[in-house]
């Protein structure tokens, strides 16, 4: 009888993480999943480090269900275990934020609608680490990174990506096939958005930073999520005017919406993007007919 290998966890960061949405189910109960992120990570299994900004128990006390969340240099993972992780639901009940955790679990998605695609991490570990610990993580991550930008810069030059040669250059089989499937799946790479990445999660390694504590990070963490609650508060406020004031029944045009708040404040598509997503599954709004917004209630 052949043994079935564990799955080595990746140290990935949250960023390029949260960008996937292409995920290769299972064939059979034997074989795994695996989220493909767009620099051809194909992530089963992922350990992660960084602050547990949050945490509470969105189930029962019969029934728990742990949500935190845990941030890195480039955003935030979010994290969960229930009543079939009961060791990691009974740490994470004993857990004070802010403080530096590590921890591993598989990758998870969730589909509310056909528009929005939600990443997690399920826990089958969380336990506390000090700022050193973080700091060697962010090392091995953006060497991870690094490597993946590599593979992408070389397929870039390829007429057809081809496996074989990737590997002729000397890339892992596994990460060359990984690629090859992104490419297929996300398109053309913007490699100026992981470059930036991984200039900035360096930053948090160099001297520079090291008077930072614990609690700064926190900070930032909460500056950032107070922004995104405005922004929300923006966008359910202008879907809900343009209802009453037009008589809407069928909600109002999502690129109508982008506009508005894109000229009210400045951000990203992808920044808006993002916001709507969560307002989608937190069940504020949803798509009456594709393409159009309306608020729930």
């Amino acid at each position: 009888m052949s043994m079935i290998s564990r799955e080595v966890a990746w140290r990935v960061f949250a960023r390029e993480f949260n960008d996937s949405d292409l995920m290769i189910e299972s064939e059979d109960d034997r074989s795994p999943s695996y989220l493909v992120t767009p620099l051809g990570a194909k992530i089963n299994r992922v350990y992660l480090v960084g602050v547990l900004t949050e945490c509470e128990n969105i189930g029962t006390d019969e029934e728990p269900m742990w949500r935190a969340r845990v941030t890195d240099p480039t955003g935030t993972y979010f994290v969960s275990a229930g009543q079939y992780q009961p060791e990691v639901a009974t740490t994470l009940a004993n857990m004070e934020p802010p403080i530096f955790v590590a921890v591993v679990g598989k990758a998870n998605t969730y589909e509310p609608d056909e528009e929005t695609f939600l990443t997690s991490v399920r826990a089958e570990m969380i336990k506390e680490v000090d700022e050193e610990q973080r700091n060697i993580w962010i090392l091995e991550a953006a060497r991870s990174l690094k490597n993946r930008l590599e593979i992408a810069m070389e397929a870039s030059k390829m007429e057809d990506i081809s496996v074989e040669e990737l590997v002729n250059l000397g890339f892992e089989e596994k990460l060359a096939e990984g690629f090859k499937k992104a490419s297929e799946h996300y398109g053309e790479l913007t490699f100026e958005k992981y470059d930036r990445m991984l200039e900035d999660s360096l930053r948090y390694v160099l001297p520079e930073y090291e008077s930072q504590t614990i609690e700064d990070i926190e900070k930032e963490s909460k500056t950032e999520e107070e922004g995104d609650e405005e922004l929300e508060e923006l966008i359910v406020d202008l879907v809900s005017e343009f209802e009453e004031k037009e008589g809407l029944e069928n909600g109002v045009e999502y690129e109508r919406v982008k506009e508005k708040v894109m000229e009210e404040k400045d951000l990203t598509q992808e920044k808006f993007e993002e916001v709507v997503n969560n307002l989608r599954s937190d069940g504020r709004l949803y798509e009456p007919v594709l393409g159009n917004l309306k608020v729930i209630g």
